[in-house]
């Protein structure tokens, strides 16, 4: 059917895949104490071959090259393993770069499932590399799980593994050099992401310090220089000077990336995402159609080619993006 094109005339091929809304940490920057988020019960959730359904259609009617999996955490999930098995059989039919993003807490334990069945692509959040702060952060003393597991990971031979590190200022600022040390050691890429705001995540201006702000901090300790990337990137890169690792700056905020913008998502849900801020009203309900005996895998292509065409240019200022209806990044997947 060709490529995806919105009226902007941005082509997109990248999807991300929400599993689930849960998650076994809670970070401040996701559901922050008090916030009022209620988990989508088990029957609203798409099941594993409605998600493969979708993901089949994406990569074989509409061109999708890559896709990655999200939640919540999304090694959470019941019988996750079966999921990637089944996945990796549509993968070697269509192939496509296929990653995850992960806390880290349950990988070790599941990272030959990974490697075995298709994932080439590694995303591990780590916010801090101190344990108080950890705890302060995530509302869980696991730390050292989640370092265990990055070592695993690296160790497997993954095409890729990255850290992604969201800076608050006056919270974690101070990690800049301690993590710069840490990826050192393991030559991989480590992504500094503004800290963003959604509906209940009690975002904060006084957390928040620009890509810029976050440049000239590792500028101070590291000699870094821009590289060119030849993919359509939502980051910044960077290499330090003597070494092979890369260090990435991810700027949603201070400076958007919505002109080159060439993803789309779906929610645990089943709802499809044009824009990472959009509002629930703006959704288009594909869990609607895949239920649905009278949409074929052909109507349902087209209905999100048609959807597409009511993406906007860019999102909304900060001011807007705090008053989204339930825009919780748990649902999200980020």
């Amino acid at each position: 059917m060709g490529i995806l094109k919105d009226k902007y005339g941005r082509i997109h091929n990248y999807l991300r895949v929400s599993l689930t809304d849960m998650c076994n940490l809670n970070c401040s920057y996701c559901n922050p104490e008090g916030a009022d988020f209620k988990h989508t019960p088990k029957f609203e959730l798409l099941t594993y071959e409605e998600t493969q359904r979708l993901i089949s259609i994406f990569v074989r009617d509409l061109n999708f090259n890559k896709i990655r999996l999200t939640g919540g955490e999304p090694l959470v999930r019941k019988n996750i393993e079966t999921f990637f098995t089944s996945l990796n059989l549509i993968k070697k039919e269509y192939p496509f770069k296929l990653g995850i993003t992960t806390n880290g807490l349950l990988l070790k334990n599941k990272i030959d499932i990974l490697k075995e069945n298709g994932i080439d692509y590694l995303n591990i959040s780590l916010d801090t590399l101190n344990k108080e702060q950890f705890r302060k952060i995530t509302g869980s003393d696991s730390l050292s799980s989640v370092l265990e597991a990055i070592d695993c990971a690296v160790n497997k031979g993954f095409k890729s593994v990255k850290i992604n590190t969201v800076v608050m200022k006056n919270l974690n600022t101070n990690e800049i050099p301690d993590f710069l040390r840490y990826v050192e050691k393991y030559g991989i890429n480590i992504r500094f992401i503004e800290y963003m705001p959604f509906s209940g995540n009690g975002w904060n201006k006084d957390y928040f310090i620009s890509m810029k702000e976050i440049i000239n901090i590792v500028k101070s300790y590291a000699d870094i220089t821009p590289i060119s990337n030849n993919e359509a990137s939502v980051a910044k890169d960077y290499i330090v000077k003597g070494s092979n690792v890369k260090v990435s700056f991810i700027s949603s905020i201070s400076d958007d990336f919505c002109s080159d913008c060439n993803r789309l998502r779906i929610t645990s849900d089943g709802h499809l995402k044009l824009c990472l801020f959009s509002n629930l009203s703006d959704e288009i309900n594909l869990k609607k159609y895949v239920r649905d005996s009278g949409f074929s895998d052909s109507d349902i292509a087209e209905i999100i080619r048609s959807s597409l065409l009511e993406k906007k240019l860019k999102h909304p200022e900060i001011d807007e993006l705090l008053k989204a209806n339930k825009n919780n990044m748990f649902r999200i997947g980020g």
